[in-house]
């Protein structure tokens, strides 16, 4: 059957994006590709930036605020890719007018705002996906699959490490901590593979260079106590050199800027993953590089790898009316033990989890 004829059978999904800044344009990107998508609307602060990736994009409108786009009949589900600590307004509101929404991790920075998406969505039966692309992405699913079939016996211990660079929390000026930035993929990762629920946190943080200019760790070590009996431990923080993925040619070999590997011990088998490298290395003028494979890797022109996938399955939910493999409730889960470590980091003790609003 030819792609044409697929999309004729499809029903169109409109969409818009609220927050045009680098994952932003990379939404922008992916819906204008997919197959029976319309990117119709982008929205940022910026006027300029969301005129830029409007036009890049064919999308047929621009706003400077978000409103706009959640009063159009016209447009089925939005994707909220602002600041992290921006995302509950657009949320509630955009279920409140009947569209459905991805939004990007974390799902809040407070469980207060988490909820009150949960409750939107819930209350307007729309669907509420948070965007944790690493179960989309094959290593982590095959992982993930390899528990599921019990080849790893019982889940015993996790440990996963995703340490980014010094130009990453500069790109952010230090808004959030590295925990709730790059470890809350690690996080949500290890709550995926161990299953049950998170009893204690403890988390010990290095302050230095990156603490004197942001306020926040330059690395953190947390360790996850769960109610079955597992163990797991997650290493994240800022401290990798600048020009760590810092090339800019080829265009199409995307950087992928961190450093990351993840185990898993069961009682009869373990599973490992480990990159960068990739697979593909190259060294030039600008050194050593090694092109994101995985996430969003550019090929014949169109991106693929985890985050079409990602953003295909939020589709795929709104047009067969089923729930998203990562839920509102999931996403709230991964703040909880966020905040906990958070906690856990400033008073140098362990943290009991549920936590209290507000803590």
């Amino acid at each position: 059957m030819l792609r044409s004829q697929v999309v004729l059978q499809m029903k169109e999904v409109r969409v818009g994006v609220i927050g045009a800044g680098a994952f932003g344009e990379t939404h922008s990107m992916v819906y204008s590709e997919l197959p029976g998508v319309t990117l119709v609307a982008v929205a940022d602060l910026n006027a300029d930036r969301a005129r830029e990736v409007a036009a890049r994009f064919g999308a047929e409108s621009w706003y400077d605020d978000w409103a706009p786009i959640l009063e159009r009949d016209d447009i089925d589900a939005v994707s909220v890719v602002t600041p992290e600590d921006k995302h509950k307004e657009p949320v509630v509101e955009a279920a409140k007018a009947g569209k459905h929404v991805l939004v990007e991790k974390p799902i809040a920075t407070s469980l207060e705002d988490a909820d009150a998406m949960i409750r939107a969505a819930e209350q307007n039966g729309k669907v509420l996906m948070v965007g944790h692309i690493l179960r989309f992405t094959p290593g982590y699913v095959q992982i993930k699959q390899a528990i599921d079939s019990g080849s790893l016996g019982e889940p015993m211990w996790a440990y996963s490490r995703r340490n980014g660079s010094l130009a990453q929390v500069k790109r952010i000026s230090g808004r959030v901590s590295a925990i709730m930035f790059l470890g809350i993929h690690d996080i949500d990762l290890l709550l995926w593979y161990l299953g049950g629920e998170v009893e204690r946190v403890f988390c010990e943080s290095v302050r230095k260079e990156v603490s004197r200019s942001f306020g926040v760790p330059d690395f953190s070590w947390i360790l996850l106590k769960f109610g079955n009996g597992a163990l797991g431990s997650i290493e994240t923080g800022w401290g990798l050199p600048e020009k760590w993925a810092d090339w800019k040619i080829p265009g199409d070999w995307g950087a992928f800027a961190a450093d990351i590997e993840v185990e898993v011990i069961g009682t009869r088998g373990a599973a490992y993953f480990d990159f960068p490298p990739m697979m593909v290395t190259g060294c030039d003028s600008e050194g050593f590089k090694f092109p994101d494979l995985i996430h969003r890797p550019r090929m014949h022109g169109r991106t693929e790898g985890a985050i079409k996938i990602e953003l295909q399955h939020f589709i795929d939910c709104i047009r067969d009316g089923k729930q998203p493999l990562v839920s509102g409730k999931d996403g709230r889960r991964a703040v909880e033990v966020a905040l906990a470590a958070e906690k856990s980091s400033k008073i140098r003790e362990p943290v009991k989890l549920p936590l209290s609003h507000g803590f």
